[in-house]
This record gives C-alpha cells, structure tokens and sequence, in this order.
C-alpha cells in the first residue's frame, strides 16, 4: 500500500512520508497517517549567542506547512488496508524533477544488492558510484 501511494505521489511530482504511525496492539487496528514531506513547520533547534541574546540562525527550510493529508487503516480480519485521503489539496507547485529530494536518492533494493557485492569485493567507492549511476 505505501509503495502505491509512493508511486501516484511520484506521478503527481510530491513527495509521500509516514508522518505518524501505530501498529496496533491490544484492541486497536494498526494505523499510518501520511503526508506530504513539505507539510508541517520549521523548529529551528539551534540558537546562536550574540551580545547576550539568542538570536535565531537563519536557515532555508522545505517545509510550508502543505495540507494534504491521508489516514491508512488495516483491517483486523484480512491483511488490507484502507485509505482515506483527508485533505487532497497542497499549497505549493509539484515538483517536475524529483532532484534534490531524499525520497528520489535512496538506493532500490536492486542497487542495494549491486552495492553490497561490490563492497564485498573490495572495489573502490568512486567505481561502485559510477556503476550506480549507469
């Protein structure tokens, strides 16, 4: 299921994360509610010191507090889920290119194996990163 949403998410040029999630126990069901990475607000964690007063450090941030929003529940009898999608609309441009992105970075499971072969045979990582990128 998350790999579907991911993919039409990656059709529509915006990035899919599990905001919160819940596996359930007890009598609950397990749950996820997902998002659009750009959802949500900045929390700046670091302060600099200056003239005895904190002063925020000014950074650039991804986050502009997008509204789509969607709620996955699984059933207790089968191994579905549902998905119920809370808020359609976002409040930024899609994306055209997924460059830049973490989502877009990661390694497939595929590349994941050519790169542990390669680590096993002790090959540099310049040449495994050219390998990847053919």
């Amino acid at each position: 299921m998350l790999n579907r949403v991911r993919e039409v998410g990656k059709r529509n040029g915006l990035v899919i994360v599990i905001k919160t999630s819940d596996y359930g126990g007890g009598k609950k069901r397990p749950r996820m509610y997902l998002a659009c990475e750009r959802s949500g607000q900045y929390r700046a964690t670091k302060k600099l010191k200056r003239d005895d007063n904190y002063t925020s450090r000014i950074t650039g941030t991804k986050k502009c507090g997008c509204p789509f929003d969607m709620r996955a529940h699984r059933f207790t009898t089968y191994d579905e889920w549902t998905l119920t999608v809370v808020c359609g609309l976002y409040n930024h441009p899609s994306a055209e290119h997924l460059e830049g992105l973490f989502y877009a970075g990661r390694l497939s499971k595929d590349e994941k194996a050519v790169l542990m072969d390669m680590s096993k045979s002790m090959v540099r990582p310049k040449e495994i990163l050219v390998t990847l990128k053919k």
